[in-house]
């Protein structure tokens, strides 16, 4: 509520008898005199209150409106490349979380099923490639669900990598007529294990690299990414690569040695000089390349 202030100003005028009088007395005075004066009122003025004009329902309208319209809409398939794009995501301190992993023990899991012969007692044999029965486990009367085999052979080493295994599941029935369950062969590229303490990977080197070269082959290169991951899993602790040829002072062994030193580095920003590293004679682990960290 507003109040207004007037102000009026009055003129009043004298009538010609009494201003010729007045005149005459003061000889050349003015025939008219103004009197000024404030006349004083308040008015009240009510100001009205803004409208506006909305409907709430459209409001609702276009948010859904386009909702429903992202909705209806066709999504598009990724194609190829799209997947490509994702598998080139590149950093030297990225984790690389579609790498395949590294076999570990257990190695080998094997179901026997149910048999319609009932079995007296029964056996899980191993081979080697020559032949030769490496490691057999044995036991009586119903086989168990499933036979798990961590991959120690009798003297409690690990199989080597690049080697041909097979395996066969055996029962004997009470007249000890055997019945015989061949597995399918397997050979391990890589190999990851614990041992007295250290953590160790191991890679075949006629599987890692290229024939006679010193570059990682492209289908073994997700897996060495997984490798290098366990690494940067492991960086507090110190690591020493491996390289095992058929001489110790073998050019081909020593550049395949440097190789893999420098993907490491250049992979996890640790120094080359940081990597112990050694170029040695093939032992019992065979024609390898290892990777040897402390175990957590």
């Amino acid at each position: 509520m507003k109040k207004l202030l007037i102000i009026f100003v009055c003129c009043l005028t004298v009538g010609s008898l009494g201003r010729l009088g007045h005149a005459e007395e003061m000889g050349s005075a003015p025939l008219s005199e103004t009197v000024k004066g404030q006349v004083k009122e308040t008015l009240d003025i009510q100001k009205p209150a803004p409208t506006i004009e909305l409907d709430v329902k459209d409001i609702v309208e276009s948010g859904t409106a386009q909702t429903d319209k992202v909705l209806q809409e066709a999504k598009p398939i990724p194609s190829k490349e799209d997947f490509e794009n994702y598998g080139n995501l590149n950093s030297k301190q990225i984790m690389h979380v579609s790498s395949p992993l590294i076999p570990e023990p257990p190695l080998v899991t094997f179901y026997p099923g149910l048999s319609k012969v009932v079995s007296k007692h029964w056996e899980f044999r191993v081979s080697d490639e020559s032949g030769e029965m490496i490691k057999m486990i044995k036991g009586k009367g119903v086989p168990p669900r499933q036979i798990e085999w961590n991959g120690l052979n009798e003297r409690g080493e690990y199989i080597t990598v690049g080697t041909l295994y097979s395996y066969q599941f055996v029962t004997f029935d009470e007249h000890e007529n055997a019945s015989t369950f061949p597995g399918e062969p397997f050979q391990l590229d890589a190999l990851m294990y614990q041992q007295k303490g250290k953590l160790i990977i191991e890679f075949a080197n006629k599987k890692l690299f290229q024939d006679d070269q010193a570059e990682f082959k492209p289908v073994m290169q997700g897996m060495w990414d997984r490798a290098i991951d366990v690494v940067r899993e492991n960086s507090n602790s110190p690591i020493t690569v491996e390289m095992y040829a058929s001489s110790a002072k073998s050019p081909l062994a020593e550049e395949r040695r440097s190789a893999a030193v420098n993907s490491i580095s250049d992979a996890t920003n640790l120094p080359a000089v940081d990597i112990h590293h050694k170029v040695d004679k093939i032992a019992d682990r065979g024609d390898v390349l290892r990777l040897v960290m402390n175990a957590k």
